[in-house]
C-alpha cells in the first residue's frame, strides 16, 4: 500500500513539478463535471488541488491507499510538521519509510470538497500524491493513451 506511494514518489523525484496542467470543463448547473489531464513527459498524470486553501500540485496515483504530502506542501498548507513525531509508516523500495499521520482540514478540487481527510507527510517526498481517500469520491476515472478523464457527478440525492 504505502510502498506504491513511495515508489511513485521515487519515480517522479527527477521529474519537473510543472508537468501537464489540467483542463476542467465547467458544465451547466446540475450536470457532471469532467477534468481532462494530459500525461506528463515522465509518464504520470498531475493535478492541482487546494489543501486548506493552498494550491498543491499532486501526482494522481490511483493505486495509492493514502494521500501523501511532501513536507513543503504540508507546511505551505498550514499543517504542523514535527519530525519528532515521525514513525514507521511502511516499507518501500529503499527500506523503512518514516512519516507523520496528519488530518487535512479541507481538500478542494473544483466541485469536490472533502473535510478532515487523513494523510501522511513523507519527509523524502518530492511531490505530493493524490490517492484513494480523495479519488474514491469520483464517479469515473478513465485512462486512454495519454489522457486521464476524471468525472464527478456530485453527491447522491439525499446527501
Amino acid at each position: 500500500m504505502l510502498e506504491r506511494i513511495l515508489l511513485a514518489g521515487t519515480l517522479v523525484a527527477g521529474a519537473a513539478i510543472g508537468a501537464a496542467l489540467p483542463v476542467w470543463h465547467s458544465p451547466p448547473a446540475g450536470s457532471p463535471s469532467e477534468m481532462s489531464l494530459t500525461r506528463g513527459s515522465d509518464g504520470q498524470f498531475y493535478v492541482d488541488a487546494d489543501v486548506n486553501g493552498h494550491s498543491t500540485h499532486f501526482l494522481v496515483d490511483t493505486g495509492a491507499s493514502e494521500i501523501a504530502l511532501s513536507e513543503a506542501d504540508a507546511r505551505a498548507a498550514g499543517i504542523a510538521v514535527d519530525p519528532a513525531s515521525y514513525e514507521l509508516i511502511g516499507h518501500g523500495a529503499s527500506g523503512i519509510v518514516r512519516g507523520q499521520h496528519v488530518t487535512i482540514g479541507r481538500v478542494d478540487l473544483d466541485g469536490i470538497h472533502e473535510k478532515d481527510v487523513g494523510a501522511v507527510v513523507v519527509p523524502a517526498a518530492t511531490v505530493s500524491l493524490l490517492g484513494q481517500p480523495f479519488l474514491e469520491k469520483l464517479d469515473e476515472i478513465v485512462i486512454r493513451k495519454d489522457e486521464m478523464r476524471l468525472r464527478y457527478e456530485g453527491p447522491a440525492t439525499g446527501q
